[in-house]
Parts: C-alpha cells; sequence; structure tokens
C-alpha cells in the first residue's frame, strides 16, 4: 500500500530522529512496518527494533501485519513468533518489543528503532535503556503517537526536535 503525502514527507526526511504526531488512523502502524523494512533491506546484517508500550501491543498491532508484508516480498529467511523476531535473508533482524520490561531491552546494539506509541512509553524506557542502544552506531529513531498533553514527556521530546540538531518533528491529524 502505498504512502499518503504526509507519510512519504516524514518517510523522505533525512534527520536521525523523527518524532510524529498524529491523530488516530493516520496511519502510523503502516508507516512504522515500512521504515523498518525500509533500514533492515538498505543495511543488511542490521538490528532494527518496533517498540511499543508493551510487548502484547506489538504483537497485536504489528506482527501479523509485518509478517503478511514481508512475506509477500519474500525476504524472511527465519522466523520466531515466540520472540517476535525476524531474519532477513539479508542477514537484517527486525523484533517486536515492549517497553513494559524495560530491562529486558538492554545489551543490545541498534542501527533502527522505531518507538509506537511512545507517549505512553515510560521516559526512562527512552533516556536510560533505549536511547544508548543507539549509541555505538549511530542508530536512527522514528517516534510515533498521539497527543499526549502539554508538560508531559511526548510533548518536551516534540518540542525538542523542533529545534535541535539532526532532529525533525511533524503533527498531521
Amino acid at each position: 500500500m502505498p504512502l499518503t503525502v504526509p507519510q512519504q514527507t516524514v518517510a523522505e526526511d533525512e534527520n536521525r530522529f523523527k518524532v510524529l504526531v498524529t491523530g488516530r488512523r493516520f496511519g502510523k502502524t503502516h508507516l512504522c512496518i515500512r521504515e523498518l523494512c525500509k533500514s533492515a533491506a538498505k543495511n543488511p546484517r542490521s538490528i532494527n527494533w518496533y517498540v511499543s508500550p508493551s510487548y502484547s501491543m506489538s504483537k497485536q498491532n504489528t506482527w501479523t501485519q509485518m509478517v503478511n508484508t514481508l512475506s509477500r516480498l519474500r525476504w524472511i529467511k527465519r522466523q520466531n513468533e515466540a520472540e517476535l523476531t525476524l531474519k532477513l535473508k539479508n542477514g537484517s533482524i527486525i523484533a517486536l518489543k515492549g517497553a513494559d520490561s524495560p530491562d529486558s531491552l538492554r545489551g543490545v546494539g541498534l542501527d533502527f528503532l522505531v518507538v509506537d506509541e511512545f507517549q505512553d512509553v515510560p521516559q526512562q524506557a527512552w533516556t536510560e535503556v533505549l536511547r544508548p542502544t543507539l549509541s555505538d552506531k549511530k542508530g536512527r529513531a522514528l517516534f510515533c503517537g498521539t497527543p499526549k498533553g502539554v508538560g508531559s514527556w511526548s510533548h518536551r521530546l516534540y518540542t525538542q526536535a523542533l529545534h535541535e540538531k539532526d532532529w525533525n518533528a511533524w503533527q498531521f491529524t
């Protein structure tokens, strides 16, 4: 399925960190899956994670759609549904994770990270656990979510992205 013009705007942006705040039914999950696949395809042997507020949310909202997409493309070498992990033919890995157990996210170096519904992910999961996973590989990140309110960490991250070098932010209805 092709991207809409707003989705394409985000996808084509070259900044390392991207923050997207939208209303419901924008197609955030579709965009997230596409960006994960693009990163995995362009960077053989890369490690690419999708993180949502909970493991069950990642499985429920994304797993089937991602597996179907990559199966149609014949990219999957090995699939582990118990661990929500796909190994692709080019050696890249795409894994779905939940921020409900932040300590389980430690210790790996990531090339690309999607944090979906980031407004419901604890700030410490980003600052203390996920952000360091991007450091050694200079990994990229896409944050997608819905508005949570002024004063929330997600609002502060959105505002930061508007002013920081190598960051960008968008807001769509």
